[in-house]
């Protein structure tokens, strides 16, 4: 490995750690995520409203997982997760509507899979 992926990986590595607390309101949806961005907990400030966050794209996120929580996603207006590729919401498990509503995926570079559904 050459000093360019090292560096590279351990960056990658010490921000997979990091939780992003994401409060989403009326001027900045939606919400692109980054690469780097692996564990949101996102609240919006939209009552009774739907806030976007958008996915990396598959071939940026190929081999990572990513969490996205909405822990008031019933009370504060629900979040909706979108594929970068489609535009489109990510089938029943892009709708974060309920409190404490979860969900961790994973991009093998060809498709999004499900591997925690904590969405109710």
């Amino acid at each position: 490995m050459d000093r360019t992926e090292r560096i590279g990986r351990e960056t990658l590595e010490s921000n997979a750690g990091k939780m992003l607390r994401l409060t989403i309101t009326a001027t900045n949806t939606p919400y692109v995520m980054k690469p780097t961005e692996h564990n949101i907990i996102a609240i919006t400030a939209l009552a009774d409203a739907a806030a976007i966050i958008t996915l990396p794209s598959l071939n940026e996120a190929i081999g990572q997982y990513y969490y996205i929580c909405a822990p008031t996603g019933s009370t504060a207006g629900d979040i909706s997760v979108y594929e970068k590729e489609t535009g489109a919401e990510f089938s029943t498990y892009g709708d974060l509507d309920a409190d404490d509503d979860h969900v961790m995926l994973y991009s093998d570079g060809l498709k999004w899979r499900v591997i925690l559904d904590g969405v109710a």
